[in-house]
């Protein structure tokens, strides 16, 4: 059984640097000068954890005194990273490493490569395995590479103010069919949600501090181990369907790519941390509602993981790096399901509309309400006198005209696409950022007890006093 005792995210008093004095006087620990009481190897402080961390085992270490406060170590299938002795399978099985990037990916012995899927480069090397390669499971692929390249060419064509020119034939042929490595996490969550909650009832208000603890579990949530793919990239094609996911065997790596883990579990585990205290803090919606107004006070958070568990994994991704006016851009398609995602690079077209709507959207918009005061006032003046002028008559016509004009020109700008006069956009690079992962709902384990608990106590009670006119004169305040 793992457990993680404790960790606050934002604990106030924290010196990650080594400077403030620990118990009986001694300098804080330090990575340089630490090492693990348990095996030995180096420890490292970790800030979001506010604790030391052994890489080599999971034991988790007070900053200070390195007392052991628990362990991130895992119930794992088998020893990943053991020294054992090559199985046949192996041996049959060779590396192809890129001289440019250093990625490594596994295939069968007559599998072979002409180019780096990550960064282009023909500079590849051929050699035996350096390790064992022992995934847990596997989930094959269901897509072929005419179908990820017609979603990925539909899910380019959706994108706005994609380069002309950019969705061809010739770049969504170097779609590269991949497994990714990943680690399945399974765990339970357990977090402490502190935050003030008010309730309004007409002049009457009643402030409470707001004590929370959310229990669920999650199972399946995916974290991949490669360092040469964008974590967000992979989250964005999430889910996969793990009714699907079988024992690793061989002949699902026939014709494939395999790209090997560059990261162990121990050392995700801020990651990790993140991505479960992202769903947490989403249930606080639920919390919120019962309140006229609710504001979480995050410096009194507290997360911890229990039971945890993981599974080695290989999952199927259609996956191109595209270079492009000096930058490279990462594509990927599930290879299972046919969520697809990128980061897709803007148009010239696009930094010209960004600069107009930044420069002439307020002004644009403020061309008709002046024009048709002015008109105003010239139809009222008009009206006044006795005999109309026909200069006054020429001069409304004209900024008639004018606003005529300026009305078409916003048309005509928006149709053309180089201004959104109705709905602005905060920037044309984030507009194609990767998409969002899936949520909690994909991972919740709905077959384990969850469970939210609220406990409120009143801090505060103020009434409102008002005049006949039902203005504030004065108000009544009662501390608890």
């Amino acid at each position: 059984m793992s457990l993680w005792n404790t960790r606050p995210l934002n604990t106030a008093g924290k010196d990650p640097f080594g400077q403030n004095q620990g118990a009986g006087g001694n300098e804080r620990l330090t990575a340089d000068s630490a090492k693990c009481p348990s095996c030995g190897s180096n420890i490292t402080y970790e800030p979001e954890l506010g604790s030391m961390i052994c890489r080599n085992c999971g034991n988790v270490y007070s900053a200070d005194t390195l007392e052991l406060l628990g362990s991130f170590g895992f119930e794992k299938e088998h020893d990943y990273v053991g020294d054992g002795e090559m199985s046949e399978e192996d041996k049959k099985r060779h590396e192809i490493v890129c001289n440019s990037c250093g990625a490594a990916l596994v295939t069968d012995e007559n599998t072979m490569s002409t180019m780096c899927p990550f960064c282009g480069s023909p500079a590849l090397i051929t050699r035996r395995m350096s390790r064992e390669f022992k995934p847990d499971y596997i989930v094959p692929f269901k897509i072929d590479k005419d179908e990820a390249q017609k979603i990925m060419k539909d899910w380019l064509a959706s994108r706005k103010y994609t380069p002309r020119g950019f969705n061809t034939k010739s770049r969504l042929s170097k779609m590269t069919a991949l497994y990714v490595p990943f680690w399945l996490l399974d765990c339970c969550v357990k977090t402490e949600l502190s935050g003030t909650g008010k309730m309004i009832s007409g002049l009457t208000t009643t402030i409470y501090e707001v004590n929370s603890t959310i229990k669920y579990y999650v199972k399946g949530v995916p974290f991949d181990a490669s360092l040469s793919i964008a974590n967000k990239l992979m989250e964005a094609v999430e889910p996969f369907d793990y009714s699907e996911m079988v024992k690793f065997e061989s002949k699902y790596l026939q014709g494939f790519y395999a790209d090997k883990y560059d990261q162990l579990p121990t050392e995700m585990t801020e990651r990790m941390m993140r991505r479960v205290d992202k769903y947490s803090r989403s249930e606080t919606e639920l919390i919120a509602k019962k309140y006229s107004e609710y504001e979480e006070r995050p410096e009194k958070t507290l997360s911890l993981l229990s039971d945890i568990s993981i599974k080695y994994c290989l999952l199927p991704v259609w996956f191109m790096t595209v270079e492009f006016d000096g930058r490279q851009y990462q594509f990927a398609v599930n290879g299972q399901t046919g969520e697809a995602s990128g980061q897709v690079p803007t148009s010239a077209r696009a930094d010209l509309s960004e600069k107009l709507n930044n420069r002439f959207s307020k002004f644009s918009k403020a061309i008709p309400l002046f024009v048709m005061l002015v008109c105003g006032f010239f139809l009222y003046t008009a009206t006044q006198s006795d005999s109309i002028s026909v200069l006054n008559t020429i001069f409304v016509f004209f900024l008639i005209i004018c606003e005529l004009l300026a009305f078409g020109f916003i048309m005509f700008t928006k149709i053309l696409g180089i201004t959104r006069a109705v709905k602005p956009r905060q920037s044309a690079y984030e507009a194609n950022d990767f998409d969002e992962d899936p949520g909690l709902d994909c991972y919740f384990d709905s077959k384990r007890h969850a469970d939210i608990q609220v406990n409120e106590m009143m801090l505060r009670h103020i009434v409102k006093i008002t005049d006949e006119n039902g203005n504030v004169i004065n108000e009544h305040s009662v501390e608890v």
